[in-house]
């Protein structure tokens, strides 16, 4: 009977252990986000939503120069590079070698630090052409599942950082990866 009440306290101890680890590892890997909240002052106070007059037309516009600002910090991040066709290898049912064609559509994300995107687009062809040459080198097997993917993304974001001489480049999307 002591050994049941031991083991059942161990494992109750070691759930609530367990769960409050998991709480402060998931606090400290929490994104930091930036709180733009409209018509806030720095030390939280309101704005006032009509300075003078109506103030309507005003408002308006203010809407249309924040939704401008958006979607330029959206773009301010990222490099699209289009479409890179190349031709790989790949093999028949028998094994023979045969030709084949590798599609990649990719979009580079990076940290938009001061000067990022001017250095990205200087460095655009080069990047191009380090995935042009990967792209070259890879066969049917290496694109195939999701580790494929998953390997290929991996390297090609290592020569994005290369090709950029810097860790500015975050991340690579692929939009399609076709093998034809």
């Amino acid at each position: 009977m002591a050994a049941l009440l031991l083991s059942v306290a161990s494992l109750g101890g070691g759930f609530v252990l367990a769960k409050i680890a998991f709480q402060q590892d998931a606090a400290s890997f929490e994104p930091d986000y930036v709180d733009e909240t409209k018509g806030e002052k720095p030390d939280g106070e309101h704005a006032p939503a009509e300075a003078a007059g109506d103030g309507h037309a005003d408002a308006g516009a203010q809407d249309a120069d924040s939704e401008e600002e958006g979607e330029a910090s959206v773009r301010e991040g990222v490099l699209e590079f289009g479409e890179i066709v190349t031709n790989i290898e790949s093999f028949d049912a028998k094994g023979s070698p045969e030709p084949a064609f590798l599609k990649l559509t990719l979009v580079l994300v990076y940290r938009p630090d001061p000067g990022a995107s001017d250095l990205m687009k200087e460095r655009q062809p080069f990047m191009r052409d380090l995935f042009t040459g990967y792209a070259r080198s890879l066969n049917e097997t290496d694109v195939r599942g999701m580790a494929g993917v998953l390997n290929v993304k991996a390297e090609l974001l290592k020569r994005a950082r290369a090709a950029a001489g810097s860790d500015l480049p975050q991340e690579i999307l692929i939009s399609d990866l076709i093998v034809q």
